[in-house]
Formats: structure tokens, C-alpha cells, sequence
């Protein structure tokens, strides 16, 4: 059947048509193509606006902040703050005086009372609160990061602040949900943060996340030449009751004012951002047994291992990327890229071309990729002039610089010696450092041997030696295939995983074992405290001869990369062959006590041996999801750990502190009073008869005063405080990376340890161990 036609208006397709084609010449060209003709960029939020619309509230004169408001004292002199990219006054800020210091400790004591009071999910949301705040004020943030800090705009946009806010939102989860192993820790109290350096919005929040979290307030010193951006979060902190106030404080003023903060009781903790080690022992004071806690200064440099199998067009966009941009919580620590001979002409020329295309200039400028130095970094020409004199090629683009700013050119320094100084020193700027190696093998090793680094990457298609080359590298946080995606739950936050959450928190608390912070209080001691009729046996104390405590830390060394490296289950049979060697009844378990006096130390420190030997067998690690890809989360033994015993008894009780840190894969020198070299002796003898290497123990003897000072010299990795006679300032302790006083954690004689001692004796004994792998995550 033939459908019937319609009457009425025919359909008319060429009208329509005509009529849509009408309509899109109305709205101009096609954006598409003209952007591809063009290869012009769209607009991009941000700009200098916000920035210089914050400095103008202020008249461009900041005071303190304090107690949520802001403090201008009369009769104070004033800083200039300048723009990075020109040299131009942004503003003047007060230079702060011991008065002014005085009021901030007083305000930041009274809301950290309070603070401390409230519960974890209180905490946490007024945390979400401030995140909030902050990605409100985004705007602001990042046009203050790039005029004062020089930090390019897109980046402190961009990466910096998405990785700030979640440094800021995972401690505010801990604090939600109750951290595991830390029921019952206490808040310290006031926490100093001093600020030197470049330091950028993820950085900070690196700090103020868990140090607020775990119920503290904080008193924060930046820079004299860049306070505005710590400022500003402070500012932000108060809006919309993100913080009580008083919980985040800036005082600004010269480093001189950093000395002040000796006269306050109140200040229980020191932690620093973007210091050097000398600057840390310039400032530091007291001890770790009488006085603040120190918190080590983080950042330092990357090392990237690029193998013949290396894909080298990715690997020179990823590094020559990093140099334009400074990754933010390692900024400025420089690049050294180790290659292996057969690609490092090619990988060379690779850099060279990606270099000079990179484009200097003023960070508030979208298009910008190298931005001036931040005011308080010094250009490193002479570290290249010195590459220069030492024979080392120096290249870098024929750029223009900008007139009258902070600019440094992108710099790549080849054919440079093992030991020459661009490789022991930090180098302050984009300069990139390569180095040829002949293999794998010897890209660990030269990699091992340069100071001041702090992750690594590797760049392999090998995906096998890759690994292994990872693995054997003793950083913290290494990239495969990739460099710079930094996320805090896969280990760029000092660590890795929820074992890394922890740590961080920890800095920032004080266990129940301990008694509470506060002005005279110290941590309990190991010692025997009940009182002895009889002289101390084992004669007089010596002082620990120095020549054979640098024998010993670097015979230690050496014996812990293979014990390290050994399986949980060979260092087990060790402890389990040590504790049958103490006595009878084999590896089913010590012998019955009659009593809980000390008489039976031998029987308890079998059980010590017996019990660790089944925890090692247990430790592994764990995978987590990260932006891009996967975390493989373990722990690695600290290295070598100093341990100072002293005290008028033998201290049998304090012995056991040596089986877990052996059975973590450490090396061991112990220094012990004449009362205590015999027991430690004793179980040196049977652990090594039962397999431990012998440099991975040694004993000497000491107790006349000044053994953790002698140690700390030699610099272990870890140094351990047990006894009243063994207090050694931060001059000699700062050096050191991990400095512990054991106080209760063992429990009384007789008694079992507290609950979240073992959790906390693994921590003690091991470093925490990322290995990013691509592909995957979202």
C-alpha cells in the first residue's frame, strides 16, 4: 500500500540545513581548529590579581599573626618582602622581637590546652574545615607563591596545592578514625616550625597536618625574605572557625629571633623545613633528654638511574620537567642523572634539546616553565664555576633572562669526576648533573655514596632488572618509569603507607609509657632503680675509646647490608639458635620463673630472643593505590644503631632492646658501663655462635660520661639513649638521624611490655620503604 502524501508545508532538507549552517556562522569559526592553527593557549585561572588584592587589605604592612588575629606592636622595625621575578616592594612585615615571641608561645599554650581536650573526630573535621578554607583561598595561595616564592603559577595552582590539601586531609583521617598504636598517646604541647628556605604550600601543610592532628598548636618562623605565604594560611585558618584561635601562629623577624625561643619552657618540640644541618645545631638547644624535642630537617636531592633499556625520550621529559618545576617537598636539592655508557651520549643530547626548549621566565605567566630562585636561595655559579675548573662541560640554552630578577638559566653539567663537588654539594637551582656508569651494579653504588639523597627514580623497560636496581637502593621513595607523582599515602610524606601515617604522628605525640611534656619532666630511664647494698661490680668506667667506636659503626655498616638483606627467616633461625644457647629447654620457650626478680634475666631474655625471632617471620609489606599507578609499601632496617647503656646496676633489663633491632636486619654497636659489658657480652657470644656475622654486634666499654656524644660523632643511623649518665646535647645528637630514648617501653621488671610497644620498638628499628610502580591507578 502507497502511504498518502501530507498536506500542507512540504519538508524542505536544503532549508534546514541552510538555516543551521546560518547559525553557525553567527558564532564565528570552529574554536578547534583555529587553537590548532594557532597553538594559542585558553585562558587559565589565576593571575597576580588575588595576590596583589590580599596585600592591598593589608596596605602591603603584615604584623604577626597571633591568637587568630593580627599583632603590630608599636616601636617594631620592618622587613622588606620582594618580588622574585623583578626585585619590586610587595610589602613590609614586622621585624619581631623577644616580646612579640613571648605572646605567640602564650597564645599557642592556651589553645593547645584546649585543642588537646578535644576528641579525634573534633579535630578532624575543624582539619577538613581548613582544607577547605584553603582551596577557597587557591586563588590567593598561588599568586602569593609565585610573586614571593617565585614558584611557577600553574604549579602552585596545580600540583602543589592537590598534593597540600591531601597532606592536610589524610592526618584529619587519622584523626577520625583513631590511629592504630596510638591509644593513649598525648599531644606534646607547642611546636615550633622554623621555616629556611623555599618552602612551598605542601611543604608547610607537610608539617601542619599531623602536628595538628595529633592535638598540638603551632608556632610557625618563616623566612625573613618570605614570610607572605605562611601568612596568608594563617589568615585562611581563621575564616569560617577552620581553627580555634591561637592553634596556628606566624611570627616574623630575622633568624636571630629563632635563638629567643631557648627562653620558653612552653616550647616542647622543634621541627624544621628547608634547613641545612648547621643551621639545625645553630638553633637547637638542650638535649634529648632535657629539653624540646628536635624534629631532622627534610629535603635533599633525586637520583635517577637510567639504563639501557630505558625508554629516553620519557625519561628526558620527565627529568628536564623536574627541573623547570621543583617538586614541592624536595625543592631545589638538584638532579643527578647516573646512565649507563651506552646511552648516555644519546640521553645527553636528549636533555640538551628539552632544556633549551624549556621557557624562563615570570612565574605569574601561564606559559612559563623556569621561574626566578626564591629570594632566599643564592644562585649556584659558583658550584658551576667549580664544575668548570674541574674539566666538567657546561651547558646551558642560549636564553634571555629577565632584567632585574632572581633568574638562573637551566644548566646540565657532563664529564664530571665521582668526586667532584657538584655531587657532594646541593645545587641550589635547575641543574641537572649527568653521570656515566658501566652497569646497574655501579649505579647503586654511586647512588649509595652521594649525600644528601632523598628519593630516586629508575628508568628501565627491563622491567625485572628495574626492580632489582629499585630494590637494592637505600632511599625511601623510588619512581619506576617516573618521577614526581608524589602522593602521602604512597611514602612522599616522609614514608609510605599507613605504617608512614604513623610515623609522622608519632613525631608529633607522646606515648602513654613516657611521662606527659611539660617544663622538668624527662623520659623515664631503663635503669634499675632499686637500691644495691653492694659495690658495682665490673671496676671503674672508662670512656669509650673514639678510634675503636669508628671501628666498630664501620664494621657494622659494612656486616648490615648483607644481614639486612638476609630473609626474615634466616635471621629468626639466629634468635631462636641464641636463645637455646642461653639456656636449657630448646626453642619451645624459656623456662618457668619462679619469681619476677632479676635473677631470672636470662630466662626473659630468651623469651625476648623466641618472640622477635616469630615476629620476623611475619613482617611484610603491603600494596596500596596511587594516583597513576601502585605503592609497594615495606619497612627496611635504620642501619646502625648506637645504643648507650649506663646507669650504677647492670642493666640486663635494658638488653632486651638488642634482639629486635637484630632481628629487623640492623647493625648494633653497643657501649655499656663495666656492670653491663659481661651480660652483653654474653648474648654476643651466643648469637654469634648461633650464625650472627660479627660485626653486626660489638660491645665496648664505657660509663664514664660522654658515650652518646662519642657515638653520635661517628653518626649512626639511629642512636639509643638508655640511662640517666648518657645526655648528650643536640650539638653532637643533631647530627644524627633518629634519636630515641627508650624510657618505659620495655614495661617494669617483671612486667610485660605496654600495649603498642612492639609496634612501636618495629618502628624504631626500620625506615619505611616506597616503590612507586606505574599503571592502572586513576
Amino acid at each position: 500500500m502507497v502511504p498518502r502524501r501530507r498536506r500542507g508545508r512540504s519538508f524542505r532538507p536544503g532549508a534546514r540545513l541552510a538555516g543551521a549552517a546560518a547559525a553557525m556562522a553567527a558564532l564565528g569559526p570552529p574554536p578547534v581548529p583555529r587553537i590548532f592553527s594557532t597553538m594559542e593557549e585558553g585562558p587559565r585561572p589565576g593571575g597576580a590579581a588575588p595576590g596583589e588584592a590580599w596585600l592591598e587589605t593589608h596596605g602591603r604592612a603584615l604584623g604577626h599573626f597571633v591568637a587568630g588575629t593580627w599583632l603590630k606592636p608599636p616601636g617594631r622595625g620592618t622587613l622588606e618582602c620582594r618580588e622574585a621575578a623583578t626585585g619590586r616592594l610587595l610589602a613590609t612585615v614586622l621585624r619581631g622581637e623577644e616580646a612579640d615571641l613571648a605572646a605567640a608561645v602564650e597564645a599557642a599554650a592556651a589553645a593547645a590546652a584546649k585543642w588537646g581536650r578535644l576528641g579525634g573526630p573534633q579535630r578532624a573535621q575543624h582539619l577538613q574545615r581548613l582544607a577547605a578554607a584553603l582551596e577557597r583561598g587557591a586563588a590567593g595561595l598561588g599568586a602569593v607563591a609565585a610573586l614571593s616564592g617565585g614558584w611557577p603559577l600553574a604549579q602552585a595552582l596545580g600540583a602543589d596545592l592537590e598534593l597540600g590539601l591531601r597532606l592536610l586531609r589524610v592526618p584529619a583521617a587519622w584523626a577520625q578514625l583513631g590511629p592504630p598504636g596510638l591509644a593513649g598517646w598525648a599531644p606534646l604541647g607547642v611546636v615550633a616550625v622554623l621555616v629556611s628556605g623555599p618552602c612551598s604550600l605542601a611543604a608547610l601543610l607537610w608539617k601542619l597536618g599531623p602536628l595538628l592532628a595529633m592535638g598540638n598548636a603551632a608556632l610557625v618562623l618563616p623566612p625573613a625574605e618570605a614570610p607572605l605565604a605562611p601568612l596568608l594560611v594563617a589568615e585562611l585558618s581563621g575564616e569560617g572557625g577552620a581553627l580555634p584561635p591561637g592553634l596556628l601562629n606566624v611570627v616574623t623577624g630575622t633568624p636571630c629571633l629563632r635563638r629567643a625561643l631557648r627562653a620558653h619552657p612552653r616550647i616542647a618540640a622543634v621541627t624544621f623545613l628547608g634547613t641545612h644541618q648547621d643551621e639545625v645545631q645553630d638553633v637547637a638547644w638542650g638535649s634529648p633528654c632535657r629539653g624540646p624535642r628536635l624534629g631532622g630537617a627534610r629535603g635533599g636531592r633525586v637520583v635517577v638511574i637510567v639504563l639501557d633499556s630505558a625508554d629516553l625520550d620519557s625519561a628526558a621529559a620527565a627529568i628536564a620537567g623536574s627541573v623547570g618545576t621543583p617538586r614541592a617537598l624536595f625543592p631545589w636539592g638538584g638532579c643527578v642523572v647516573l646512565a649507563q655508557e651506552g646511552v648516555v651520549a644519546l640521553l645527553g643530547r636528549r636533555l640538551r634539546a628539552r632544556l633549551g626548549g624549556l621557557r624562563v621566565g615570570d612565574p605569574v605567566d601561564p606559559g612559563t616553565d623556569v621561574g626566578p630562585l626564591p629570594p632566599t636561595v643564592a644562585p649556584p655559579e659558583e658550584l658551576v664555576q667549580a664544575a668548570r675548573e674541574e674539566g666538567a662541560e657546561v651547558f646551558q640554552p642560549p636564553v634571555t633572562l629577565p632584567p632585574g630578577g632572581h633568574f638562573y638559566p637551566p644548566t646540565l653539567i657532563t664529564g664530571v669526576a665521582p668526586t667532584s663537588r657538584c655531587l657532594r654539594e646541593l645545587a641550589a637551582g635547575p641543574v641537572l648533573v649527568l653521570l656515566p656508569v658501566r652497569s646497574p651494579g655501579e649505579a647503586v653504588a654511586v647512588a649509595s655514596g652521594l649525600p644528601h639523597a632523598t628519593a630516586g627514580a629508575v628508568w628501565a623497560q627491563d622491567v625485572t632488572l628495574a626492580l632489582d636496581v629499585a630494590d637494592r637502593l637505600p632511599l625511601g621513595l623510588v619512581w619506576l618509569n617516573a618521577l614526581n607523582p608524589l602522593d602521602p599515602m604512597g611514602g612522599c610524606a616522609g614514608g609510605a603507607g599507613a605504617d608512614a601515617g604513623l610515623e609522622v604522628l608519632r613525631e608529633f605525640g607522646c606515648p602513654p609509657w613516657d611521662p606527659p611534656p611539660g617544663p622538668g619532666n624527662t623520659p623515664e630511664t631503663l635503669l634499675d632503680q632499686a637500691p644495691s647494698p653492694e659495690p658495682v661490680p665490673g671496676g671503674p668506667a672508662v670512656a669509650p675509646d673514639s678510634a675503636d667506636v669508628a671501628a666498630a659503626v664501620e664494621a657494622a655498616r659494612r656486616v648490615a647490608l648483607g644481614w639486612g638483606r638476609l630473609p626474615g627467616a634466616a635471621r629468626a633461625q639466629v634468635l631462636r639458635g641464641a636463645a637455646a644457647a642461653l639456656g636449657g629447654g630448646g626453642a619451645e620457650g624459656p623456662p618457668q620463673r619462679d619469681g619476677d626478680d632479676d635473677d631470672d634475666g636470662d630466662g626473659r631474655l630468651r623469651a625476648v630472643l623466641l618472640r622477635w625471632a616469630a615476629h620476623v617471620e611475619l613482617v611484610g609489606g603491603v600494596v596500596q593505590e596511587v594516583p597513576g599507578g601502585r605503592a609497594l609499601v615495606t619497612r627496611r632496617p635504620l642501619g646502625v644503631v648506637g645504643v648507650v647503656l649506663s646507669g650504677p646496676r647492670p642493666l640486663r633489663h635494658a638488653l632486651e632492646l638488642l634482639p629486635p633491632a637484630l632481628a629487623l636486619g640492623n647493625g648494633l654497636v653497643v657501649v655499656a658501663p663495666p656492670s653491663g659489658v659481661g651480660p652483653a657480652l654474653r648474648l654476643r657470644q651466643a648469637l654469634v655462635a648461633a650464625g650472627l656475622p660479627g660485626g653486626a654486634l660489638t660491645v665496648l666499654p664505657g660509663g664514664a660520661g660522654g658515650d652518646g656524644a662519642t657515638l653520635a660523632r661517628h653518626h649512626p643511623d639511629g642512636l639509643w639513649l638508655c640511662g640517666g649518665g648518657t645526655d648528650p646535647d643536640w650539638t653532637s645528637a643533631g647530627s644524627v638521624a633518629q634519636v630515641w630514648i627508650p624510657g618505659g617501653v620495655l614495661g617494669g621488671l617483671g612486667q610485660d611490655p605496654p600495649p603498642g610497644a612492639e609496634q612501636e620498638l618495629e618502628l624504631r628499628c626500620t625506615r619505611p620503604r616506597c616503590l612507586w610502580v606505574p599503571g592502572g591507578g586513576a
